[in-house]
């Protein structure tokens, strides 16, 4: 198995998991700031669903919000 095959055997597609995780990380991030589970934190899970699964248009945007989510001054 060459380096390419290996790169796109390590890309799921599990789309339920891929569900499930977006599901999650959406509800986690609107809860109360705690100091253990920092922005850093929720970004890092966000972006290794960005690199561990292959996302639809749909599952990129959600990610996109919850990342812009994350940036924003205003959040509780």
């Amino acid at each position: 198995m060459g380096k390419k095959e290996t790169n796109a055997a390590r890309r799921v597609q599990a789309q339920h998991v891929v569900e499930a995780e977006l599901n999650h990380l959406d509800w986690a991030t609107r809860q109360p700031p705690n100091p253990m589970l920092n922005v850093e934190y929720w970004r890092r899970r966000l972006l290794a669903v960005q690199r561990q699964f292959e996302l639809t248009l749909k599952q990129c945007e959600r990610i996109e919000e919850i990342l812009r989510r994350l940036d924003d001054p205003e959040r509780p």
